[in-house]
């Protein structure tokens, strides 16, 4: 795993990511979550995804469970907030800009 240094330069919010990219949760709380975003996410914003997006792994956090009812489904980071607060109410969002990367692909996918 990447330091909490290197990760957020390779944050959402430090290097957006286009329609369809897949993101990643690299903090306590979003460790392991896997997301497509449906729509671009602008470099420099650092809060909650913008848009839709799909949660494709819940991962393995104190929101999992929380977070399975959302998987494999369209949603948005208002409904994830919902959903994620029912249990942990003052607790920051799995979603946001600052606290995601973009999937690295392995190398036989890279153009």
């Amino acid at each position: 795993m990447n330091s909490y240094r290197q990760s957020r330069a390779r944050s959402v919010e430090a290097c957006g990511a286009a329609a369809g990219s897949v993101v990643c949760g690299y903090a306590a709380n979003n460790q392991g979550v896997r997301i497509r975003v449906l729509c671009e996410q602008p470099k420099g914003h650092s809060g909650a995804l913008r848009g839709a997006f799909v949660i494709l792994d819940a991962g393995d956090n104190k929101h999992t469970r929380a977070l399975l009812p959302l998987l494999g489904r369209e949603t948005d980071a208002a409904e994830v907030q919902r959903v994620n607060r029912r249990a942990s109410p003052s607790c920051v969002s799995i979603a946001n800009a600052n606290i995601l990367v973009l999937e690295e692909r392995p190398r036989e996918e890279q153009p």
